[in-house]
């Protein structure tokens, strides 16, 4: 039997509960890693792509939105990107959660529930699609599980 669901994604829907949007990459909570801020974990994620100009420029963007679209813009090595992506996205959803100590007490009060990113376009990180991966589910639990051993 699976596991009761928690759906999370950047606004609410019949499926995603407003307070469960903590847990989604373009929600604003600002982290410094390596001694720059970014203002989301998607900012971090799209801008550690690119090095030199690219990579600042979408650091600064205002919004989430506009971290991916300029990324987006840009061209990088996929293949080398893809060897990358989770040690940098754990890296950003630590930094997240642990400067953030009431977002790491929301994220442990999830309990033991599935953590799901009710995405309908991305395959590898979403999980609301037919043979989707879930993977920014499975790491948000992954750090939950983490956490509860060194508390």
């Amino acid at each position: 039997m699976d596991r009761e669901t928690i759906y999370f994604y950047d606004k609410p829907s019949d499926k995603v509960k407003e307070e469960h949007i903590f847990l989604n990459n373009f929600a604003y909570s600002p982290f410094v890693l390596d001694g720059l801020e970014y203002k989301t974990v998607e900012h971090f994620y799209q801008a550690n792509k690119f090095v030199g100009s690219q990579f600042e420029a979408i650091r600064i963007t205002e919004t989430p939105d506009e971290a991916k679209r300029l990324a987006h813009s840009y061209e990088y090595d996929e293949s080398e990107w893809d060897k990358r992506k989770d040690e940098v996205m754990m890296r950003a959803l630590k930094a997240k959660f642990e400067q953030h100590s009431e977002l790491k007490e929301q994220l442990l009060n999830t309990g033991n529930l599935k953590l799901v990113e009710d995405s309908q376009r991305d395959l590898y990180w979403g999980g609301s699609m037919e043979g989707s991966q879930n993977r920014l589910g499975q790491m948000l639990e992954e750090l939950r599980s983490n956490y509860r051993k060194t508390n």
